[in-house]
């Protein structure tokens, strides 16, 4: 292939401020979640008890693990290489600009002191310290914003909290109330008002019903009325695309801000002004010792790149050791990720979605990969189904103000080429030399670009469209 080139399917170019699809709605929010779209790329910490065994944050689940065996796990957990500050350190070296911790997890462990329960890192471990009042207090010193997972409806360890896992020990309606009672709602309380974190993670709502998810937002809003709500305090992370009117109106009703969409999905489109794609750095959330599937930072900016130009915030997971450490190939790709990010961030922070019609430009690799599992999914009788194929861009198109940026994935072999393009060109250049200068001319709604004949390093260029009258 001679050069990039966008064919007559884009239409006319057009940038669009906020979002994908047309937004027929209105959000209670008052913009109180603007800062998403400001920030797009934050944190995920999934820490626990489940660091221990090392096979991920639901082993209690999978396993089977009784609840009398599971707990003893928190007598050896103890993290002593727990620093708050060097967390904080790692995430804002990666670009990162808020950070979204487990304060409780699946297995009713929580990292903070509460007065509802004592199966907490401060009580019941020989740890007995606060870990997220000393991450709250590192994140206000560095300037990053906090946020808090906790999962409200599924709780392996309070009776009332497991509805669903046959498992465990079963549960009464009434056991269903009083867990509500005097564990998720007082919980969510205490860590709203105690720590006021930039938004609260709701997980797995499951038998939540919009009565009572308005009364867990309603006592985030009493405790802390500028922390966020995610959709998932009662609708689950399947894919919302398809989301109807109706559905939009009951989420918003109970209190919701933005989507977060099923785990590891980037969508194509978004019914929402504000949402997230949460991602892993290998395939586990929570530690897993045996998994070293680990993403390069070309594949991390890639992920981020995508999200932003379709709108949405990137958020991006790591999982502690049991010792308080992230492990050092995380810390790896983080770093290089924010080095790339400290050149190119003009490109992913506050950037509208894309200005054409669509993201980017596929690469052939995708086309075949996503052409090949069309064929199978033809031949099993599965056509309809979700193809789980990661997509691969070519480039990739954020906008801000009189500025395009094409980051660049695969490099042309020779000039960069855009159809349908209908604007005047002031300046062109390379972020990462912003003297560079580079020759455009707009010739019958067509960009051409001389680049250099090869790219600078291995990591993504990006290329700077200034616009003029």
């Amino acid at each position: 292939m001679k050069c990039l080139l966008i064919s007559a399917l884009l239409g006319a170019i057009a940038f669009v401020s906020n979002a994908y699809a047309a937004l027929d709605f209105e959000l209670t929010s008052d913009n109180r979640a603007n800062w998403l779209n400001e920030d797009k790329f934050g944190m995920f910490i999934h820490w626990g008890l489940y660091a221990e065994p090392a096979r991920g944050e639901w082993v209690m689940c999978t396993e089977k693990i009784p609840v009398e065996k599971y707990k003893l796990l928190a007598a050896k957990f103890n993290p002593v290489k727990f620093d708050a500050k060097e967390w904080v350190r790692i995430a804002k070296d990666a670009g990162m600009k808020y950070i979204v911790i487990t304060s409780k997890h699946h297995d009713g462990f929580a990292l903070f002191e509460s007065q509802a329960s004592d199966y907490t890192l401060v009580k019941a471990s020989p740890f007995h310290r606060n870990a997220i009042q000393e991450l709250k207090e590192a994140c206000d010193e560095a300037g990053i914003k906090l946020g808090l997972y906790y999962s409200h409806a599924k709780d392996w360890y309070h009776k009332g909290g497991e509805p669903l896992y046959n498992w465990a020990e079963p549960c009464t309606p009434e056991d269903r109330q009083h867990y509500l009672d005097t564990i998720a709602l007082p919980q969510v309380k205490e860590i709203a008002s105690k720590y006021r974190p930039a938004l609260i993670w709701f997980d797995t709502p499951q038998m939540m019903t919009p009565e009572i998810a308005r009364k867990f937002s309603d006592t985030v809003r009493a405790a802390s009325p500028e922390t966020l709500i995610n959709s998932r305090l009662l609708r689950s992370g399947a894919s919302i695309v398809g989301l109807s009117r109706e559905d939009r109106d009951v989420l918003r009703d109970v209190g919701v801000d933005y989507l977060s969409f099923r785990d590891r999905e980037i969508p194509e489109a978004s019914p929402w002004p504000y949402w997230e794609s949460c991602m892993t750095l290998n395939d586990s959330w929570g530690y897993t010792e045996s998994d070293h599937n680990w993403k390069t930072p070309q594949r991390v900016i890639h992920q981020l790149l995508e999200v932003v130009s379709k709108g949405g915030t990137f958020l991006l997971n790591v999982g502690p050791t049991a010792e308080g450490e992230i492990p050092p190939p995380s810390v790896d790709t983080l770093k290089k990720t924010g080095e790339w990010l400290k050149i190119n961030g003009e490109a992913v922070y506050g950037v509208h979605p894309t200005p054409f019609k669509i993201a980017g430009v596929p690469s052939q690799d995708f086309l075949a990969r996503k052409a090949e599992m069309e064929k199978k999914a033809a031949e099993t009788g599965s056509v309809g189904g979700h193809l789980n194929v990661e997509r691969d861009y070519a480039w990739i198109a954020t906008g801000k103000g009189n500025k395009i940026f094409i980051t660049l994935f695969d490099w042309p072999a020779e000039d960069f080429q855009l159809e349908n393009f209908d604007f005047k060109i002031k300046d062109c250049y390379l972020l990462s030399d912003p003297q560079s200068q580079l020759q455009s001319t707009v010739e019958n709604k067509k960009l051409n670009v001389k680049i250099p004949s090869r790219p600078a390093g291995d990591m993504p260029s990006v290329l700077c469209l200034v616009m003029g009258q």
